[in-house]
């Protein structure tokens, strides 16, 4: 019976991932993702202007799109 109980902590246990799910589209943010310093700006799902997708993805937006706005203004995403 203990082996049930083990083993059912287990699956729980590797099934979470570290990201908790914040909305439609946003999770935890990542905060030892390394990124690039390429200026490639996008509109991410929190409406805000990130510098390039890793750093929106660091902030836990899981969809952005490309953008033409500058870095930290809000935008429609």
């Amino acid at each position: 019976m203990k082996n049930i109980y083990l083993l059912l902590f287990l699956l729980i246990v590797s099934c979470n991932d570290g990201e908790e799910v914040l909305g439609e589209c946003y999770v935890s943010p990542k905060p030892d993702v390394i990124c690039s310093a390429v200026y490639e700006p996008v509109c991410a799902c929190n409406n805000l202007v990130y510098s390039n997708s890793c750093l929106a993805n660091k902030a836990g937006n899981l969809k952005w799109k490309s953008t033409k706005l500058s870095t930290g203004e809000s935008c429609n995403y």
